[in-house]
């Protein structure tokens, strides 16, 4: 078996990365890690991180969890760069580093991310950082494209399951045309019709 640090971001695409991983030809053994100060706000933050360390629990996987909340790095990484695909290539690039720097000092020749697992992911963006930052650390970074990976439903079973990837641009990308919880109902933003 070989060395895997797995970052996660939360506890269902690390379900479906671990069954990702099992399924394919190689052997791995991998420990879980949590690096995140994309994840806003600080409640979103703790019930992902909860949600890990359970998944973890029930897995019987090592876990390695920085659990500052990194808010203020998180800014400063995407400071004038807060549209997509820009803000998403920076959030990357910080979590990536982050976790080929932690392989390389856990001993772990070989890293990935659940990050892989998202059919709303830039896969090329997210490639590009990985590859960057396991050269930069000396450790490889594993790619794989684990879309249609499915967790195993006894892992993930009653975990919180986010709506959005995580920083607080996402969140607004994400909600911005509803209009639930606008009061009076017929507050929601006037649609114009282009002549």
């Amino acid at each position: 078996m070989r060395d895997i640090l797995v970052h996660a971001c939360c506890a269902h695409c690390l379900g479906k990365l671990l069954a990702a991983l099992k399924a394919g030809p190689e052997a791995w053994a991998p420990t879980v890690f949590w690096y995140n100060p994309n994840i806003h706000p600080l409640i979103e933050f703790r019930r992902r991180l909860k949600a890990v360390k359970m998944l973890v629990e029930r897995a019987a996987l090592p876990l390695i969890a920085d659990e500052t909340y990194g808010l203020v790095d998180f800014c400063r990484a995407v400071h004038g760069h807060e549209t997509a695909p820009e803000r998403c290539r920076e959030c990357y690039a910080l979590r990536l580093g982050r976790t080929a720097q932690q392989a390389r000092a856990a001993g772990c020749p070989v890293f990935t991310s659940t990050l892989v697992t998202s059919r709303h992911q830039d896969h090329e963006l997210i490639r590009a950082a990985g590859e960057a930052a396991g050269t930069a650390a000396g450790v490889e970074f594993l790619y794989l494209d684990a879309r249609a990976a499915e967790a195993d439903p006894r892992l993930v079973h009653m975990l919180y399951h986010q709506q959005y990837c995580g920083c607080v641009f996402s969140e607004y990308d994400r909600y911005k045309d509803t209009t639930t919880h606008l009061w009076p109902p017929s507050a929601a933003p006037k649609q114009t019709n282009p002549a």
